[in-house]
């Protein structure tokens, strides 16, 4: 097994394992790590390839969306132990 595939499956179990306890910080920082990856790369994946080339107001679209997403989701979970 590569390693790349291995921390795809730790990944995952980590995942899982988070929203089981109903933490959803891990999901916030992978959508900000897609974001991050796809701006560098300059293609994003909604139901299908988007690329800043071909599709950009889609493009920005999507990343701005990963960005929002993953801090509110980051967010939830910090503010729920500071109340």
């Amino acid at each position: 097994m590569t390693r790349a595939r291995l921390l795809n499956y730790i990944t995952f179990f980590a995942l899982m394992v988070a929203t089981a306890s109903g933490y959803q910080s891990l999901w916030g920082l992978l959508f900000i790590y897609l974001a991050f990856y796809n701006f560098y790369t300059g293609h994003a994946f909604l139901l299908s390839d988007v690329t800043r080339d071909e599709d950009p107001i889609l493009f920005w679209l999507v990343q701005i969306a990963w960005v929002v997403l993953g801090l509110f989701m980051l967010l939830s979970d910090f503010s729920a132990s500071l109340a």
